[in-house]
């Protein structure tokens, strides 16, 4: 997905949470941040361009504007006239005193938005290069539901109307919380970690077929909702077949990818009259045993296994072949 993000929209939806303030007021707030990603010139300040980044947001600090603050002004002239002519995002100031006056007017002559901010330089890196992660982070849209179960987000997926947002609405009564019903969207905040969250519009509702919209947050309470949750086991529902070949010892683990992460998979065959609803907590449950080591079908094997060669070693020492009944 490629995304582009306004530097005016980054300053107001930012400018609290860094201390953001403008410098320039003749800059243009239209222009483009193309990447997460900060860029501290170091060796630029020195003269060389080379492997400089324009596409990214330019930040210096304490360590950066005291070089310059040594500097003449025409080698302030030099370096912020090269600088502004790649028509960088934005340049951003971290210090606790004044930023050479010369800086600014260069960048007003170009329309570079230039800010300053008053906090930590590396709690400012931290929390700038968050907000900028989240908002350029892959995303998609999945048909399904994201129920939190024992604090195991699960997402149920499978055809429109085999029961997906029937299950949810059990489920909340027993307890747990409604994510995102019918349209789930996914942000990707990490290299392993999905995030599910639902359209605001839809957000705290749910559909039953028959009896139309719910309000889970009004109907069972605050505690029945959330807003965000880690996609962590995907449930498939899908029509029962007695011809399929279905899973039925769970000896090896199946995922699902999404985003480019592997999700613990489930597929769970239907049919009226199956308790879909305690399945999905055993589910749940399962995930967490297996987050501390525990899995149950393995260890089963294993147990099944030395009993096995028990018998044998038995057989062996009376003198008996294995077919001995």
């Amino acid at each position: 997905m490629n995304t582009l993000l306004k530097i005016g929209e980054f300053y107001i939806e930012a400018q609290e949470q860094l201390q953001l303030l403008l410098l320039t007021p003749e800059a243009d707030m239209n222009r483009f941040i193309r990447t997460d990603k900060l860029n501290n010139p170091g060796l630029e300040l020195a003269g060389f361009w080379q492997h400089f980044l324009p596409d990214r947001i330019q930040i210096l600090t304490i360590k950066e504007l005291n070089f310059l603050n040594n500097l003449t002004e025409a080698a302030l002239i030099s370096i912020f006239t090269k600088m502004f002519s790649y028509n960088i995002p934005a340049l951003i100031c971290i210090c606790e005193g004044d930023i050479p006056k010369k800086i600014c007017q260069l960048a007003n002559d170009t329309f570079t938005p230039v800010f300053i901010s008053r906090i930590e330089s590396l709690r400012f890196l931290k929390e700038a290069g968050s907000y900028l992660y989240s908002k350029f982070a892959p995303r998609t849209s999945i048909h399904g539901t994201l129920i939190d179960i024992y604090g195991v987000g699960v997402l149920l997926t499978g055809r429109s109307g085999i029961g997906k947002s029937e299950i949810a609405l059990d489920l909340v009564e027993r307890g747990h919380r409604l994510v995102a019903d019918d349209l789930v969207n996914v942000e990707k905040t990490s290299d392993t970690v999905l995030m599910g969250y639902a359209e605001k519009l839809l957000q705290d509702h749910i559909e039953i077929r028959g009896v139309g919209i719910i309000n889970i947050r009004k109907t069972f309470g605050i505690r029945a909702t959330r807003t965000r949750k880690r996609i962590e086991v995907q449930i498939e529902l899908s029509d029962w077949n007695r011809e399929e070949d279905v899973e039925r010892f769970g000896l090896v683990d199946v995922y699902q990818e999404i985003l480019d992460v592997d999700i613990p998979f489930v597929r769970l065959p239907i049919y009226p009259g199956k308790n879909v609803t305690v399945i999905a907590e055993v589910v749940a449950l399962n995930h967490l045993l297996k987050l501390i080591g525990e899995h149950p079908a393995q260890e089963l094997q294993e147990n099944l296994t030395r009993q096995i060669k028990h018998k044998q070693a038995q057989h062996e020492d009376f003198g008996l072949s294995d077919d001995f009944e």
